[in-house]
C-alpha cells in the first residue's frame, strides 16, 4: 500500500507517518510539506491513500483532491485539518474520512480500517513474479470452486466472464489480475491469501 501524507507543517507529517508505521507496517509512506510537490509525486507513484491537510498556503487540499481523483478516481482521500468548517465541502470529493487535528491513533486506525476503496497487500506485480507460468492459482481456484459446490458455468456467470476465461484461469493459462482475484475470493468465500497459496 502506498500512502501520501501532506501537511504544510513538517512535524505533523512526521507524527502521522510514525503512527502509520505502527498501524500499517508494510505500507510505503511518503510525506510532503510543500503542496506544490503533491501532483508530481502522485503522478509518479499513484498512491492508494492520500492524507491531505485542507488549509495550506498556495493551494487548497480540496482542490488537490479533485486533481488527484481526475487521474485516479479510486484513490482514498482522507482529510486532516484543524477546521471542521470544511467537513461538508469535503464530501464533494467522496472522502474516505475527515479527521480533525489533533488526530488520535484510534481515529487514524479507524480511518485506515474503513477505506472507501479497500487496498489489498497483494499487488499484481507480486502475483506475476511469483506465480507466472504456473498453475498454482488456477488449481486453488478450481479447488475452492468445487468445495463450494459451484459449477464452472455458474462461476463464469457470477464472475460475468466467459466459460473459456474460467477454464484458462483454472488451467493456469491465464493469471487473473488483482481486482479479479479479489472478486473470485469473495464469490468463493475465501481469503486472497488462500487463493494465492500463501495460506493453506
Amino acid at each position: 500500500m502506498k500512502i501520501l501524507v501532506v501537511d504544510d507543517h513538517p512535524l505533523i507529517v512526521e507524527d502521522i507517518i510514525d503512527e502509520l508505521k505502527e498501524i500499517a507496517p508494510k505500507a510505503e509512506c511518503t510525506g510532503l510539506s510543500d503542496p506544490t510537490e503533491v501532483m508530481p509525486c502522485f503522478r509518479e507513484h499513484r498512491h492508494e491513500v492520500v492524507m491531505l491537510d485542507i488549509d495550506m498556503p498556495g493551494i487548497n487540499g480540496l482542490t488537490l483532491a479533485k486533481s488527484i481523483l481526475e487521474i485516479q478516481p479510486k484513490t482514498n482521500i482522507i482529510y486532516i485539518t484543524g477546521h471542521e468548517k470544511y467537513a461538508l465541502e469535503s464530501y464533494s470529493t467522496y472522502a474516505s474520512d475527515f479527521l480533525v487535528k489533533p488526530v488520535s491513533t484510534k481515529r487514524l486506525q479507524n480511518a485506515m480500517n474503513n477505506l472507501r476503496f479497500p487496498v489489498s497487500e497483494i499487488t499484481e506485480e507480486m502475483i506475476v513474479s511469483h506465480y507466472s507460468g504456473s498453475a498454482v492459482i488456477g488449481a486453488r481456484i478450481r479447488m475452492y470452486r468445487e468445495r463450494s459446490g459451484i459449477s464452472r458455468g455458474d462461476f463464469a456467470e457470477r464472475m460475468n466472464v466467459s466459460l473459456q476465461s474460467v477454464y484458462r484461469w483454472e488451467s493456469g493459462e491465464r493469471v487473473p489480475d488483482v481486482l479479479t482475484l479479489m472478486e473470485i475470493a469473495r464469490i468463493l468465500g475465501v481469503g486472497m491469501d488462500q487463493i494465492t497459496g500463501t495460506k493453506t
